[in-house]
């Protein structure tokens, strides 16, 4: 009796190690996804694949999560531009690591105080994921504001407005090289303000 449990507390150690592996190697893949900047189907299913190979962590957050929301978005065969959006956000969320207290280790160098917001004749560079819809749709509402939108960050930019999805993982990222262009500008004297996407958006109204 004595021997049976002995085996069966090792073999809990050893799933537990297992599992322990498996996800350390998730987290890695996840991070490695984002280098892009975004996840696309080839990805997602790449995930999910890895998935289906490594069944230990199946039951265990962040693993069970990702792959019963990976199974329902690729149900259909095809990832489309929410179901990207929403899996960027949650891919972000497993591999942003975190201080003690929770908070993202990598802030944002938006500016403090934030600015005021004028849109006509003042020219707008978007970077990241937004919340408020597409790129496209973020500059239309630039445009019909009287402003201008710049696809890249340069000392005629006015305004650089990073994306509020998945933002704080910008260092790791290829948007990221915007937003150090960005900072980079500021600081040796010109006029560029960096804003959030929600500071941006209360503009709008």
């Amino acid at each position: 009796m004595s021997r049976d449990l002995n085996n069966f507390a090792l073999s809990a150690i050893h799933t537990e190690r297992i599992v322990q592996r498996q996800l350390d190697e998730l987290v890695g893949i996840c991070k490695g996804a984002l280098l892009d900047g975004h996840i696309d189907q080839g990805e997602a299913e790449g995930i999910r694949a890895w998935l289906n190979a490594n069944i230990h962590c199946l039951d265990t957050w962040p693993a069970s999560v990702l792959y019963d929301r990976l199974r329902s978005m690729l149900a259909d065969g095809r990832l489309d531009a929410d179901e990207e959006r929403d899996l960027l956000g949650l891919v972000l969320r497993i591999a942003q690591p975190e201080r003690s207290d929770g908070t993202a280790v990598s802030a944002l160098p938006t500016d403090d105080p934030a600015p005021t917001i004028i849109f006509e004749n003042r020219n707008f560079c978007f970077t990241g994921v937004f919340d408020f819809g597409s790129r496209a749709e973020c500059q239309a509402a630039v445009a019909s504001r009287g402003g201008n939108n710049l696809t890249g960050v340069t000392r005629k930019l006015h305004y650089l407005v990073i994306g509020a999805v998945g933002s704080e993982f910008w260092k790791h990222s290829t948007f990221g090289t915007k937003i150090a262009k960005a900072v980079d500008y500021r600081q040796s004297g010109v006029p560029l303000a960096i804003v959030s996407e929600h500071h941006w958006v209360a503009h709008l109204k």
